[in-house]
């Protein structure tokens, strides 16, 4: 019987490579199927993107948040200038006098002097 399994899953298997070595020459010698095929993907691609618009949309507002409160940090960072004393949270942006162990603003342990 196991000799009958073997056979079967080696046949199975010779037909699987031969379709496949059949659709890659096709792929190749006939550009108009290999389009079809293209178009097919594009159109699922295309519906994919209309159901998760909303999704999309709302993960491109929240990037677009954080990223503006990066630069509001920084500019508020650049603004203020760096002095001698104080040195800039990384988490909140908030001036620190330079010893601080924590930010008085965000509570956070400062790592370093060079933490600004």
């Amino acid at each position: 019987m196991n000799f009958d399994l073997f056979n079967i899953i080696f046949i199975v298997v010779l037909i699987i490579m031969l379709l496949t070595f059949v659709f890659i020459i096709v792929m190749i010698f006939f550009p108009k199927i290999r389009g079809k095929i293209m178009s097919h993907q594009i159109k699922a691609t295309k519906y994919m993107i209309d159901e998760a618009q909303d999704d999309l949309t709302d993960i491109a507002t929240k990037t677009a948040n954080i990223v503006k409160d990066g630069i509001k940090i920084t500019t508020r960072a650049i603004k203020e200038g760096l002095s001698e004393n104080n040195i800039f949270c990384k988490y909140c942006g908030e001036s620190i006098v330079e010893d601080s162990k924590y930010c008085k603003k965000c509570g956070k342990k400062i790592i370093s002097k060079c933490a600004g």
